[in-house]
């Protein structure tokens, strides 16, 4: 869907994006143990926030295949990923692959019904978290005990 978006866009990726996204690969990248990505200045951007997005997913893809050490992935603000389903697909994916990886994944959101309410990440973040932290979530019990039926 990203790929025919951006090739059916007359979009100036040459001219605006093109050093960035044709930059020769940093390899030392993956010899980093904590390693962040902000991306709040592109967030509203509809074309290249999806594409960066694709491109940190790869990395710890990449990442994550490298056994030598434990890995982990934390989605900040991850009710904006949960409500894409591509995003929340490949989500899901990390949840249900990541452990035998030696990785973990975790999300954070401030609202327990953005996982509740998302039947393609809901089963996937529940049934493979061995550790859920709720903090100060009083006002939302009555979700949780719906999310653990």
């Amino acid at each position: 869907e990203i790929g025919v978006r951006l090739v059916g866009s007359e979009m100036c990726i040459r001219e605006v994006f093109e050093k960035t996204l044709n930059e020769e690969f940093d390899g030392t990248l993956f010899d980093e143990t904590f390693i962040v990505f902000e991306i709040d200045s592109i967030k509203d951007h509809k074309l290249l926030f999806p594409l960066v997005t694709l491109i940190i997913m790869d990395v710890f893809q990449q990442k994550m295949r490298i056994k030598k050490k434990r890995k982990t992935l934390i989605i900040e603000e991850a009710w904006k990923a949960i409500a894409s389903p591509l995003m929340a697909e490949y989500i899901q994916y990390l949840f249900k692959t990541a452990r035998k990886f030696w990785a973990n994944v975790g999300v954070v959101t401030q609202e327990i019904q953005d996982i509740v309410d998302s039947p393609i990440v809901k089963q996937a973040i529940i049934n493979n978290s061995d550790v859920i932290v709720l903090l100060d979530q009083s006002k939302f019990k009555e979700g949780y005990i719906r999310m653990r039926m």
